[in-house]
């Protein structure tokens, strides 16, 4: 029988009378041409926030993105050439830790994390927050006391009103935004069949093996959607890959996604119409 050493820095939680012990989490960041706007947005939010650079790994294309990174970037930060493309690269890193490794995922544009308040006039209005440590543990701890595996925050950043809306925790069929979000690593649920939207896929899978994902709906994170050069914006046929994605999503998962008509778009929306049919059949 073999034992496994648990590092001195795990953290240890008491919930319902059982002891959960929380590994040593990593922090795990894809990014692509942004060697400049990691260090002045995510990197620089992360050790605001208190975490140390040697938690932080920052994933690259290849050997010519890595010696622009390594040029620009802490020394205590782990570099890893990884692969080119969204899907490529989410393989990689989910395939790169441990089964039951927690990790926290970030794009490398984040600029912070804010919460819904009432303030002296009682209107609704967003602030920073200055626990982030706190509700990342928070995040896990209440994936293992719900059994889940994917936790993450509101994904409208700029909406008090209907963050508040929202229960402060819930943890059924809802989609988790893959700017900011945690999972307990399990490699079947980050298993991606589409080329971009990936979180969409990734929800619904957390919820067909575990039942749904933890989201902290008076959270939400701060960025600059399709704003910032590089990443994902440096893909040409973007919106091609958009497109192509919600067409599988439709066609593996066709009572569990629909998309909604926008003005000049479609939105995919979570929704498990099994439910609904097995209501009308019973009504029936």
């Amino acid at each position: 029988m073999f034992l496994k050493i648990i590092p001195i820095h795990s953290y240890l939680f008491m919930n319902r009378n059982k002891i959960y012990l929380l590994l040593n989490m990593k922090i795990c960041i894809p990014s692509y041409n942004r060697y400049e706007t990691i260090q002045h947005k995510s990197i620089k939010f992360l050790l605001n926030a208190g975490y140390e650079a040697s938690e932080i790994d920052v994933f690259v294309a290849d050997q010519e993105q890595y010696d622009l990174y390594k040029e620009k970037m802490d020394g205590d930060i782990s570099i890893i050439i990884a692969v080119k493309g969204l899907r490529e690269v989410r393989d990689f890193i989910f395939n790169y830790y441990d089964q039951g490794e927690n990790l926290l995922c970030l794009d490398d544009d984040i600029e912070d994390v804010r919460e819904c308040y009432l303030n002296d006039d009682n209107k609704l209005r967003l602030r920073s927050i200055t626990n982030v440590k706190e509700i990342v543990d928070k995040g896990f701890d209440l994936c293992v006391t719900k059994k889940r595996k994917l936790w993450g925050l509101y994904p409208c950043p700029n909406n008090a009103m209907w963050m508040n809306s929202q229960k402060e925790f819930t943890w059924d069929y809802k989609f988790i935004i893959g700017n900011f979000f945690g999972v307990i690593n399990c490699k079947n649920m980050n298993k991606l069949s589409v080329p971009d939207i990936d979180d969409y896929e990734r929800s619904i899978r957390s919820y067909v093996l575990y039942g749904g994902s933890v989201r902290m709906n008076h959270l939400s994170a701060k960025t600059k959607f399709r704003k910032n050069t590089g990443g994902q914006q440096d893909t040409s046929n973007r919106q091609e890959l958009i497109d192509n994605s919600k067409e599988i999503l439709l066609n593996t998962y066709p009572n569990l996604i629909y998309l909604r008509k926008r003005k000049s778009d479609t939105n995919p929306m979570l929704k498990d119409r099994r439910t609904l049919e097995q209501h009308f059949n019973n009504v029936c």
